[in-house]
């Protein structure tokens, strides 16, 4: 739980960590993850009290060192850390704003994570609910899980797509061709393991994507994002699979060549 302070006149937020009582349903959907191969989709340990403060404090330092837009940290406590205030809340722009807007967020949501990316970074839950905006930046916040104890870089990357995907899906119900548009663009400069596990993920999720979208608006939000990830990492998946044939062919990428 978080909450706004006022430090010398400086909006900031204390956050406290309670203890975890996630036990079971973390371990229904890591059995889950594991029978249908969705590695990326497999929980981090839930921890909390001073271990969940100790992770989210470590991961900002991380994050901070990789030239990630995340809050620094104020203070800190046994079972709590201040924040610095780093903008509005990405969920509230995205819901005030026009479809222009909207897409201009998006994108720069899209690009921030994709630069994150390329520096070695990952987030594990880049939800708009735990991303801010100061009308200039992209902003990221919530860390007190750590999806490396449970997968890869590659498998924790694919997973913010993922997550992403979902968290957006909401606000394109009626334009989910521009989303997928937009991703995409990502990931057509992802790394290959990233794009193909993102694909392979989604591909098995299809059946209940097109189940979940004759349920209420959650369902429907979690069947658009499962289509629009799987057909932007289509696109990706299959000009890396063009370029692998052309350069096995001969050692060159006359494809690259071609379009130069």
């Amino acid at each position: 739980m978080a909450e706004p302070i006022l430090i010398e006149g400086q909006r900031a937020w204390l956050k406290h960590y309670g203890e975890g009582s996630r036990a079971l349903a973390l371990g229904l959907l890591n059995f889950v993850a594991r029978r249908f191969q969705l590695d990326a989709l497999r929980p981090p340990p839930h921890r909390g009290g001073a271990q969940a403060r100790e992770i989210e404090a470590r991961r900002l330092d991380e994050l901070k060192a990789q030239g990630i837009n995340v809050p620094d940290v104020i203070g800190q406590g046994r079972a709590a850390l201040v924040l610095e205030h780093t903008g509005a809340s990405f969920n509230t722009c995205l819901r005030e704003t026009d479809a222009a807007g909207r897409d201009r967020l998006v994108a720069a949501a899209i690009e921030a994570i994709a630069q994150a990316h390329r520096r070695g970074a990952y987030f594990g839950q880049p939800l708009p609910r735990n991303m801010t905006w100061d009308g200039q930046r992209v902003g990221f916040i919530d860390f007190e899980e750590d999806p490396l104890e449970v997968m890869d870089l590659d498998q924790a990357q694919a997973r913010d797509w993922l997550m992403f995907g979902y968290g957006v899906a909401r606000y394109y119900e009626e334009r989910p061709q521009a989303l997928k548009a937009m991703l995409a663009g990502a990931m057509e400069e992802a790394d290959r393991p990233v794009v193909e596990h993102a694909h392979q993920v989604t591909g098995r999720l299809r059946r209940l994507a097109r189940l979940l979208r004759r349920a209420g608006r959650s369902g429907r939000a979690l069947a658009h994002a499962i289509l629009v990830v799987h057909g932007a990492t289509a696109f990706g998946f299959a000009t890396l699979a063009v370029l692998s044939l052309d350069w096995l062919a001969d050692g060159e990428l006359d494809l690259l060549a071609l379009l130069g």
